[in-house]
Formats: structure tokens, C-alpha cells, sequence
């Protein structure tokens, strides 16, 4: 199967505001989300609650770079699930952000970014068990979170050798970020936390699927 060539944009300049401007106003929409939510009831302060947050901005920040450089050189399908990523995942981001100011937390990481995983008490799903051990054993360290050589591959390559690379390393990334939240689900306190990690785990997991099928179509190309 032959895959089209991908075109690039007239005005790369343009689509590129247009990226920036639509990812502003999704972080605003979710700083409002999170104040229409707790305008009643301030959520509980928990380690697990607050240390889930500030990872997953380190590890949406991530994935929001790699998708903003497919806005000019992929498909238009790969083109689509990066501008959905950017969207879903600054949204995400404006609502966590929200959570840790109304909490009084630091926005940024001290120490060991999954150290609120080590750290945890009475974790009794058994997977939760194993991904707490895995995290130990990593000393801390955040799995999914592509090194400087490969987000310079990534920027470097064109065509469908880019489209590849970013779909790999989306991949790994979002299989890295389910058990993060569901770790977040089982072991967390507030319900706000506890739906967002829900939310994550259910969209990931359906973009995890086409990501596995376009993979497929593009090596046999």
C-alpha cells in the first residue's frame, strides 16, 4: 500500500498560530472548568492527589511538543490525532495547573518525579503493587518520556520516516501515562483527580489502538 506523500503548508507560519492560539484557549477552558468544579467544595490535599498532577504536566508538556512539530510535516489522519493531543492534553493541563494553585502546591517538580508513587502507602490493587516496585526500581524516573537524541530524530525527520518516529514515541509515552493514572485512580482521595485519571486512561487508551493500526499500514507501505 503506497502512503500519500504529505504536503507542506503555504503558510507554515500561519498554522502555527493557529496551534498556539487554540492550545491558549484550551488551557484557559480548563482553568474554568476546574473553578465551575470547586466553587462549592475545595478538594482534599492528598500526596498521591497533588504529585499525580505535577507528573502528568511534565509528561502532557512532552507530549504536546512532539505534536506540534507533526502540525506541518504529517498526514492529514496524523496531523488530526497530534491538533487532538494538543487540545485534550493543554486542556488537562490547565486543570491540574488549577488544582495546585487552589491547593497552595508548587506547580514544579522537587525531586524524583514519580517519588509520589515510591512514597505511597496502602496500595493494595496488585497492579498498583507492580508499577509502584517498577518506579523504585527506576529510582524515581518518569517511563515514556523521550530523551534529547530522540525529539532531535524526531524534528530532523520527514515524511513518513517522521511520521513513524512520532507514533513510536507517542506510543510509548501513552503506554507509560495508564498506569501512572490509574495508580492516581485507585490511590488518590479527590474525585476530581480520581475522573480526570479515568478520562486519561479511556482516551489514551482508544488513541493507543489506532496509533498500533497506523504503525501497521505505514511499515508496510
Amino acid at each position: 500500500m503506497q502512503h500519500p506523500k504529505s504536503q507542506q503548508s503555504p503558510y507554515p507560519g500561519k498554522r502555527a498560530l493557529i496551534f498556539v492560539i487554540l492550545a491558549l484557549c484550551a488551557l484557559v477552558a480548563g482553568f474554568f472548568v476546574f473553578q465551575q468544579s470547586t466553587q462549592d467544595k475545595k478538594p482534599a490535599i492528598d500526596p498521591i492527589d497533588s504529585g499525580f498532577a505535577r507528573s502528568m504536566l511534565l509528561h502532557h508538556a512532552q507530549a504536546i511538543q512532539m505534536s506540534m512539530m507533526m502540525r506541518d510535516a504529517a498526514s492529514p489522519e496524523i496531523q488530526a490525532l497530534a491538533q487532538s493531543i494538543i487540545m485534550k492534553q493543554t486542556r488537562e493541563m490547565g486543570v491540574m495547573e488549577g488544582w495546585l494553585t487552589a491547593w497552595n502546591e508548587p506547580v514544579m517538580l522537587a525531586g524524583p518525579p514519580m517519588a509520589w508513587v515510591e512514597n505511597a502507602t496502602n496500595v493494595r490493587h496488585l497492579d498498583d503493587q507492580l508499577y509502584q516496585a517498577q518506579c523504585k526500581a527506576d529510582g524515581g524516573a518518569m517511563a515514556g518520556v523521550a530523551t534529547p537524541e530522540q525529539l532531535e530524530e524526531l524534528k530532523n525527520a520527514t515524511g513518513t520516516e517522521k511520521e513513524i518516529i512520532f507514533l513510536e514515541l507517542m506510543l510509548a509515552h501513552h503506554r507509560a501515562a495508564i498506569p501512572m493514572a490509574w495508580f492516581a485512580n485507585r490511590n488518590g482521595e479527590a474525585s476530581l483527580v480520581k475522573a480526570l485519571a479515568s478520562a486519561m486512561i479511556r482516551e489514551q487508551g482508544m488513541e493507543i489502538g489506532w496509533i498500533q493500526l497506523k504503525l501497521q499500514q505505514l511499515k508496510k507501505s
